[in-house]
Order: structure tokens, then C-alpha cells, then sequence
């Protein structure tokens, strides 16, 4: 156990002799002394630290889920329409969200890369100052781009003309908060960097107590109807994600040293802004990749009706939840990864990657096979429609094969760009994804009248072969050789 840090003692008497240069030297070196016994973020490469670290970002991801997703859940009283509605409304949404917090996923890698350094403050702040002003202005492009082609968007979704009132409602009164959005994915990816996950957790909680609680209370007092309904649930969400980014502000002055200064734009960091880009563009691409592919599944789901698409948005709310804690693993390790990385430790990597992986199998596994046997209880809490029972148990069932290949990708997608390969993932989920999810799901859904089990197993075909090739990708170690370029060849080899 690490022992905690004694406050240090001001040596007044020599401050009062050698003046003011004296004290400010003394604080200076005391500050020093200080960081060298209470250690860095960078200390925190334990197994335990790992699991420290992802209970929080676990929940943290399950309150995230929850702001979109507890709206779905909260109109299922007013009938199929509005959830299929909103279902397809967050369908555009992520590939925003995708998008904003690839960029703050960088960042996060990054700065972990750097922190407990040398001077590490100045480049911390330097980074975290580009993060956030690239995230906002990302994020205005995209509220304007949603603005002037929403219609055309949920065309080429193949959208029922009669939810696409109900759908266009949330998409804009949701999609004018983007600009907030971008900015609260920068911030929280900030205090993740410095591994104050419990910060960001109690950001996401505030949303979600928020989220319910208001629209709670307007859908008591104001909804009667599927369309008041509707526009309850989008206002409940953007006074969550405006209440989120204020307390993520607040709480990234009081735990960290990041100061976001103009002036550390200038001399314009054109080399900070290359590296995270290099970094955010790729890993926006993958999950970007995967949403547009699954958005054009999507629109096949449209043509076999509003109860289909139904079961398509309950199936994936439910079964999102069984490979959720494989996320939060994946974004610790990742945080860890970063740290060892920086410290040239590959040997402990390699073990931390092949436990994780371990682990999410496992656990996804389990929760995937609970959810299907008590499939009947959790879709009943949704719904009582009997189609959309029967079909859900069968795709729930898909699911448990499906959640395995889903795990390990989220594992090995976040492994391998820690490492400094954002390439390989955006290859192969290009590739796979189109080829075997996109079209193996029209050819088993359409062509062979499979419907959306047809499609949900071409998806689980896709999944396990990308897990399986970035497995063999980590596994043949062309990320040690980027780490040596990287680091030197003067690099240790340290033990955990």
C-alpha cells in the first residue's frame, strides 16, 4: 500500500533570510519533493489499480447510456411510435457523440503519456487547451450540418413518414446542444486522464438524476400526448448535458492542474494539433465506421415495420448493458496502457492486454446468457406486445455468441491505439464491417427472409472476425517496434 503523502513543513526561517526569490525556490522544491513521494497518475499501473479504475468509468458509462437511453424507456407507455422514433433520432446522435469524444479520447492518450514528466504541466495544459477548442469547433459543424440535412438523413434511413415527426423533434431540440456536448467530452477526457474517474462518474450521475427527474416531471405535467411526449424527453436531456459540462468544469479547476489558457495556443502547436488528430481522426473513423454501418442495417430494419424496429432498439438498449463494464475495462486499460507505454514497461502491457481480454469474455458471457434466460421479465418491463417478446428472446439469444466478438473488439480497438496503432482497427472494421455486417445482414435479412435474427447474425460473424485478426495483430507485437522508434532503444523492460 502506498503511504499517504505528510503535508510539508514551510521552512520559514530561511524563507524570512534569503527573501522573496528564497521562498519561491523552497515552495518550488518542496513541490518537487512532494510529487516524487506521492507519486504520479502515472504510478497507478497495478491490477488493482486497473479495477479502481473501472468501477467508476463502469458506471460512469451506465449513466451515459442511460441519458439517451432512459427516454426510450420512459415513453414506452405512449405505444411503439415515440421509442422507435427516439431509437432512430440517437442513431444519428451517436455518430456525433462517436465522433466528439474520439477527439477526447486522444487527448486522454496523450496526456497519459506525458503526465508525471518533466515540465509535464505546461504540455498538459497545452494539449487540453487544443482538445477542448477542437471539440467545440467539431461540434458547431456538425449542429450545423444536422440542422440543413436532417431530412435528407432520415430519408436515406428509410424512416416511417409517421414517426419522422416525432423523430425530427428530439434529433434537433437534442442535436442544439452538441457544441455543450463537445465540450463536456473534452473535460471529462481530461479528468480520466489525470484518474479522476469518480469526477467524471459523479458528472454522469448528475445528468441522469437530472435527465429523470425532469422529465419525469414534464411528462407528468405537460405530456399527454406521443409528440408532447417526445419533446418532454429532448428538453429533459439538454438541461442534463448543460447541468453535466458545468459540474465537469468545475470539477476539473478543483482536481487538476490543467489550466486552459489562450495563450498556450500561441505559438500555434502545430504538433500537438497534428498528434491528436493522428490519434482522434482514426479512432473517430472505427466508431464512426461502425455507426454508419450500422445506421444503413438500420434502414433495412425500417422496411420490416415500426414493431421490428422496435425490438431492434430494446434488444440493443438491453444487451449494450451486458458488454458495458467490457467498456469501462477497456478505457482503464487503456488510461494504464498509456501510463506503461510512456515508462517503456511492454512486457507488463502485454500481460495487462491478455488479462482484460480475459476478463470481458468471461463476463460479457455471463451477462449476455442472464439477460436471455430472464429475456421475458427484462423485454416485459418494455413492453407487453408478444411479438415483440418472441422476436426479442431470439436476437437476445444471437446475442450471447454476438457479445463476445463485441467485447473483444472494444478491448482490442482501445489496446491498439494506446499503443500508437490507429490503423489497423480502422482497416479491418471498414473492411469487416461492410462486407459481413452490412452486406451478409441484407443477404441473410432481405434475401433470405431471415429478418432481423438474419441480421444480428451476420453482425455476430463481423464481430468475431475483427476481434480475431486484432487479436492476431497484438499477438504478432508490431506495437513493441513502434514503442522502441517511439521511445529509444534505451527503453525498460521493467516487471509489474
Amino acid at each position: 500500500m502506498r503511504k499517504r503523502c505528510a503535508p510539508v513543513v514551510a521552512r520559514a526561517g530561511a524563507a524570512a533570510k534569503t527573501g522573496w526569490a528564497a521562498v519561491t525556490t523552497d515552495r518550488a522544491t518542496r513541490a518537487a519533493q512532494k510529487r516524487a513521494r506521492c507519486g504520479s497518475p502515472a504510478d497507478n499501473t497495478s491490477t488493482g489499480d486497473v479495477f479502481k479504475l473501472s468501477i467508476p468509468l463502469f458506471i460512469e458509462l451506465f449513466m451515459q447510456i442511460m441519458v439517451g437511453n432512459v427516454n426510450q424507456v420512459m415513453l414506452s407507455p405512449f405505444g411503439t411510435d415515440p421509442a422507435a422514433a427516439v431509437g432512430n433520432a440517437l442513431q444519428i446522435l451517436n455518430i456525433i457523440t462517436i465522433a466528439l469524444s474520439a477527439m477526447g479520447t486522444a487527448s486522454t492518450v496523450l496526456i497519459t503519456r506525458v503526465v508525471g514528466k518533466k515540465n509535464a504541466q505546461r504540455s498538459v495544459s497545452e494539449i487540453a487547451t487544443m482538445a477542448l477548442v477542437v471539440n467545440v469547433t467539431l461540434a458547431g459543424v456538425m449542429t450545423a450540418v444536422l440542422f440543413a440535412f436532417w431530412p435528407q438523413l432520415f430519408a436515406l434511413l428509410n424512416v416511417d413518414s409517421a414517426i419522422r415527426g416525432l423523430a425530427g423533434a428530439f434529433l434537433l431540440v437534442v442535436g442544439a446542444t452538441t457544441v455543450a456536448q463537445g465540450a463536456f467530452f473534452a473535460l471529462t477526457a481530461l479528468l480520466r486522464a489525470y484518474a479522476r474517474v469518480g469526477s467524471v462518474m459523479a458528472a454522469s450521475l448528475l445528468m441522469n438524476v437530472v435527465n429523470i427527474g425532469v422529465s419525469a416531471l414534464l411528462m407528468q405535467m405537460w405530456a399527454t400526448t406521443p409528440e408532447t411526449a417526445v419533446e418532454s424527453a429532448a428538453l429533459a436531456n439538454v438541461v442534463a448535458r448543460v447541468m453535466g459540462l458545468g459540474l465537469a468544469a468545475w470539477l476539473l479547476l478543483r482536481r487538476t492542474d490543467v489550466r486552459l489558457r489562450l495563450r498556450h495556443l500561441w505559438p500555434f502547436p502545430w504538433a500537438t494539433l497534428k498528434k491528436m488528430l493522428g490519434v482522434g481522426i482514426p479512432s473517430s473513423g472505427e466508431q464512426m465506421n461502425y455507426d454508419i454501418a450500422q445506421i444503413v442495417i438500420l434502414s433495412f430494419i425500417n422496411v420490416l415495420g415500426t414493431t421490428v424496429v422496435t425490438v431492434k432498439v430494446y434488444c440493443s438498449l438491453i444487451a449494450g448493458l451486458a458488454y458495458l463494464y467490457s467498456i469501462a475495462l477497456s478505457q482503464a486499460t487503456q488510461i494504464v496502457l498509456g501510463y506503461l507505454f510512456g515508462a517503456g514497461k511492454l512486457d507488463v502491457i502485454a500481460r495487462r492486454v491478455w488479462a482484460t481480454d480475459l476478463i470481458a469474455i468471461v463476463l460479457t458471457t455471463v451477462a449476455s446468457t442472464f439477460i436471455w434466460a430472464n429475456s421475458d421479465v427484462i423485454l416485459g418491463l418494455l413492453t407487453t406486445d408478444p411479438v415483440v417478446l418472441a422476436l426479442g428472446k431470439q436476437i437476445l439469444f444471437v446475442e450471447i455468441f454476438l457479445g463476445i466478438g463485441r467485447a473483444l473488439n472494444i478491448v482490442m480497438v482501445k489496446v491498439l491505439i494506446a499503443l500508437g496503432d490507429v490503423r489497423t482497427p480502422v482497416t479491418v472494421n471498414v473492411f469487416s464491417s461492410w462486407l459481413f455486417a452490412v452486406a451478409g445482414g441484407y443477404l441473410l435479412g432481405i434475401g433470405l427472409g431471415w429478418g432481423l435474427v438474419g441480421m444480428w447474425i451476420a453482425m455476430c460473424v463481423d464481430e468475431w472476425l475483427r476481434a480475431g485478426f486484432l487479436l492476431a495483430t497484438f499477438a504478432r507485437g508490431g506495437w513493441r517496434r513502434r514503442a522502441d522508434r517511439a521511445l529509444g532503444e534505451g527503453m525498460s523492460h521493467e516487471p509489474a
